[in-house]
């Protein structure tokens, strides 16, 4: 009529339960530590990426104050400090803190373009003004739309983003190099 479970069994099923129970709270502690290591390293990339951009910010900030006699030296100080920024993040493996890096160094080099785009405007008419951020404007649009050809068609991926930044950084600072050689004469007034 009734079945009954046997004792044996019955400690079987316990121990059982017992060593399931066992192996799943030391995965669960496993993962927990390799997830607090991972966060971590994380949190101390970002901290150190974020400690040389303040860096160079508070410097540019610093030295815009000074007299603006020799704009070409200064720019060509901030883009060597912007650049050995890039070579070592550069140098890092692809990972979340890498995609921040190359975003903050794209800023980096936006705000440099818009500073020496605003010393070179200074020494201009205002017929020369038009026509040079007419010439910005078209940059700007054509460095958008090589960026995207370095993407592709999908703007998912982690790589495809990085690439974009990575085209992004590279043709801003051919830019603003061309732009120092070419205006020398409105840096150097």
């Amino acid at each position: 009529m009734f079945n009954r479970i046997s004792k044996r069994t019955l400690w079987g099923i316990m121990v059982l339960c017992l060593v399931c129970t066992i192996i799943t709270l030391g995965i669960k502690i496993v993962l927990k530590n390799k997830l607090a290591s991972y966060e971590a390293g994380a949190a101390s990339t970002v901290v150190q990426a974020e400690t040389e951009e303040q860096f160079i910010v508070a410097t540019v900030e610093a030295e815009t104050e000074e007299s603006d006699e020799d704009l070409i030296r200064k720019y060509d100080i901030h883009f060597g400090e912007i650049d050995e920024l890039y070579r070592r993040m550069a140098g890092r493996g692809q990972d979340v803190g890498t995609k921040d890096g190359y975003r903050k160094i794209s800023e980096l080099w936006d705000r440099e373009l818009k500073a020496l785009s605003d010393d070179i405007a200074s020494g201009m008419n205002e017929a020369e003004k038009k026509e040079f951020f007419d010439a910005e404007n078209t940059f700007l649009v054509s460095r958008n739309h090589e960026c995207m050809k370095a993407v592709g068609q999908n703007k998912v991926s982690f790589m495809e983003e990085i690439d974009y930044l990575d085209r992004h950084i590279r043709l801003t600072r051919e830019h603003c190099n061309d732009l120092v050689k070419d205006y020398a004469s409105y840096l150097a007034s």
